[in-house]
């Protein structure tokens, strides 16, 4: 089995992208799948620590962002991968207005949260940034839950 290139994408590369990157790995694993993860920001924040939030709510399930640096979402890193993830509808606006060869590889990503009876429809996963350590542990879950859905599709 090749190895996937996946992608992972929100604004500051310090929240959802870098959580998303470090718990993707282990679900393709737990499918026997090879993978290979980067991530990026469409504000380009470069050399930014993962948020303190972030860091934790990983942290509680055994994952680092401790050697997370921000990084652009620039168009050449982006056509490396062949699945892009974007955690709202805007990243993937931004990126097609960059490179409109990158439209068919965005995954966005709220679209395979697994809904319960009466739940309605995420329209993207919400960016924790300045918020408490529960709203990153929600976001933390909901990202997780997304991932192991859309994994299960590929």
């Amino acid at each position: 089995m090749s190895t996937r290139r996946v992608a992972f994408v929100c604004t500051g590369n310090i929240c959802r992208s870098p959580m998303a990157a470090v718990l993707a790995p282990p679900l393709f694993e737990e499918r026997g799948m090879p993978v290979v993860v980067i991530s990026g920001g469409t504000l380009n924040l470069q050399g930014k620590l993962a948020a303190r939030h972030a860091i934790s709510a990983v942290k509680e399930l055994g994952l680092s962002l401790s050697g997370h640096r921000s990084q652009g979402a620039h168009p050449a890193l982006m056509r490396m991968a062949e699945h892009i993830i974007i955690m709202a509808p805007h990243h993937g606006t931004e990126l097609i207005a960059l490179d409109p060869s990158l439209a068919s590889k965005l995954v966005p990503l709220w679209e395979y949260y697994p809904l319960e009876d009466g739940e309605q429809p995420l329209t993207q996963i919400d960016d924790p940034v300045g918020k408490s350590l529960e709203t990153f542990k929600q976001s933390r879950d909901i990202i997780q839950a997304c991932l192991r859905a859309w994994i299960a599709t590929l």
